[in-house]
């Protein structure tokens, strides 16, 4: 039994990577001996719109299978598929043998674990008859498809409510992975450093870190982080404009996705910053100089404090340097625009 792994680039395909090697072992801890299972992985970009059916899925995909032929087609996206407002996280067809998985819906955490089980049921509900298919549970509530001609309309299965769309959100942002944003944003991080550096040897700077209390230092964080990552979205034009370029309720969560993000990725430079710049405040700053600007001996909490207020100074400074930044290495964090960017690479080919 031979199956075809087909998987978006980036985070799917390293999924069906380790799938691809530890699924035949699991099928044959569940289903016994009796098959010889094959299975190999593939990257393409499986789709540019998020609704096309499976029909329009195998027709782009199918030159990206194995010339020797394949029994189980199983496409790996991370495009969100919605019934409605409800988060989809497989598609089956078992006439064609084929299903489309769709990684959102499976969440944030554990998700090669996730991912793993999802297709290990998919493959049980593809190749068994319904009266052998109690061992593989369905991932989500079943919604039959209809039968229209010349189309195929599979099997949807649906994790329903809030709970479902709160999955789907974390999961699209779990597919952007906004940590990797922070290298990025080279350019940022030096304008972020340049602003901090002069912070550090400031007088004034000092004595505002310790006149401040604690609800406005926390006030001017959320402001900083929230500043540089409007300009980040505003800049760089990754901000979906509700019925243009797509419908009014994928635009919302495109840019749900996007705001938080690009807010996740702020996040993480802020926290390097604040780590840097505690240690360099340590190394740097002596305790003379300080004591007599803040007229006592200063302790660990001065240092902190004063890494904070200049960590959150600073990052007004980064957003001058975002705006010099490569637009390729930041639109990746746009989820529409990376799905153009896709097909736009896959039409030029």
């Amino acid at each position: 039994m031979r199956i075809a792994l087909v998987a978006d680039p980036d985070l799917p395909t390293e999924l069906a990577v380790r799938v691809a090697r530890d699924l035949p072992g699991r099928l044959r801890e569940r289903l016994g001996p009796g098959f010889d299972w094959q299975v190999c992985a593939h990257t393409a970009p499986l789709a540019a719109e998020e609704q096309v059916d499976i029909s329009a899925m195998l027709t782009a995909v199918r030159p990206h299978l194995p010339e020797s032929g394949w029994d189980v087609g199983i496409f790996l996206t991370d495009l969100p598929r919605r019934l409605g407002l409800d988060a989809v996280s497989a598609e089956v067809s078992t006439g064609d043998r084929v299903a489309l998985l769709s990684l959102p819906a499976l969440g944030t955490f554990h998700l090669a674990g996730r991912t793993l089980e999802a297709v290990l049921n998919v493959v049980g509900l593809l190749v068994l008859p319904p009266t052998g298919r109690d061992r593989f549970p369905a991932i989500g509530r079943r919604v039959k498809g209809d039968t229209e001609p010349g189309r195929v309309v599979p099997d949807r299965y649906v994790m329903p409510g809030l709970r479902g769309r709160v999955r789907l959100l974390a999961g699209m942002v779990r597919a952007n992975r906004p940590w990797r944003l922070f290298t990025s944003l080279s350019r940022a991080l030096a304008g972020v450093f340049a602003t901090a550096a002069f912070g550090v040897i400031n007088d004034t700077a000092w004595q505002l870190s310790t006149a401040l209390d604690t609800w406005r230092q926390s006030l001017i964080m959320v402001l900083s982080v929230l500043a540089l990552a409007a300009w980040i979205i505003v800049d760089h034009e990754l901000w979906e404009r509700p019925g243009g370029r797509v419908p009014k309720a994928r635009a919302r969560l495109y840019n749900a996705v996007t705001l938080i993000t690009i807010t996740l990725g702020v996040l993480c430079l802020y926290a390097v910053l604040f780590v840097v710049l505690t240690g360099v405040g340590a190394l740097v700053l002596v305790p003379a100089p300080l004591s007599e600007t803040l007229n006592h001996r200063p302790g660990v909490t001065d240092y902190l404090v004063l890494a904070w207020f200049l960590t959150s100074s600073a990052m007004v400074g980064g957003a001058f340097g975002s705006g010099l930044e490569d637009d390729g290495t930041v639109r990746k964090a746009a989820y529409g625009q990376r799905q153009r960017d896709r097909l736009a690479e896959q039409q030029n080919v």
